[in-house]
């Protein structure tokens, strides 16, 4: 007999339904299936409960792991208006919450493709930048290799123009001494001639006087 209970549990609570109860009651929960039973806890409408099975007028159910007797006119399949309520509700929040993040998501992509657009203008002006630098770079490097290569003309005509000028003054100072040499000789010659002839006519006089004294 008790095997038989079991299995008659076992099918009941295998094929348990979900069921509600109405909108419009607060009904007891009993522990049999009459009105005479003890009431073992009150219902409110809308709550949720599986019902293990159906005799006649009364339904096993259970409720937060409490079993009892209800009156099954009391219960149905549809969820009640104010649980649909609640739940459509709770649905258009959880939606919304969902539209909430989609939107920040929106936004925070928004403002991460503004970021990288702004940082393509700024890579972009900083590349045309260095460009313009460049092209300035380079002139002023063929401005820098012609002033370059006219410094070391410059500095090579310099270097010789410098040794003409050293050699012209050596040549300067070589025909100077000769000339002084020159004037030199001229001199001497000048005075030995001074000298020469004094002393002939020196020699003429001494003669001439002495001839008028014989």
């Amino acid at each position: 007999m008790l095997v038989i209970i079991a299995v008659l549990l076992a099918v009941g609570v295998a094929h348990a339904q979900p069921a509600y109860v109405t909108d419009v009651f607060e009904i007891t929960l009993r522990s049999g299936p009459t009105n005479s039973n003890k009431i073992l806890k009150m219902l409110p409408s809308s709550t949720p409960v599986e019902v293990l099975r159906t005799d006649k007028d009364w339904s096993l159910v259970r409720s937060d792991g409490v079993e009892g007797w209800v009156l099954a006119r009391y219960l149905t399949r549809t969820a009640p208006a104010a649980l649909q309520v609640e739940r459509f509700a709770k649905e258009n929040e959880t939606l919304r919450a969902k539209m909430a993040e989609m939107t920040e998501k929106t936004s925070a992509t928004a403002g991460e493709n503004q970021a990288l657009l702004d940082r393509l203008n700024s890579a972009e002006s900083e590349l045309a930048s260095l460009k313009q630098r460049y092209a300035e770079l380079e002139q002023g490097s063929k401005a820098y290799v012609d002033l370059k290569r006219a410094h070391d003309e410059l500095l090579a005509l310099q270097a010789e123009t410098a040794q003409r000028a050293e050699a012209l003054e050596m040549k300067n100072r070589d025909l100077s001494g000769d000339t002084q040499f020159r004037w030199f000789l001229t001199g001497a010659g000048v005075v030995g001639a001074s000298l020469l002839f004094g002393l002939v006519l020196g020699r003429m006089q001494r003669k001439k006087t002495g001839r008028m004294f014989a």
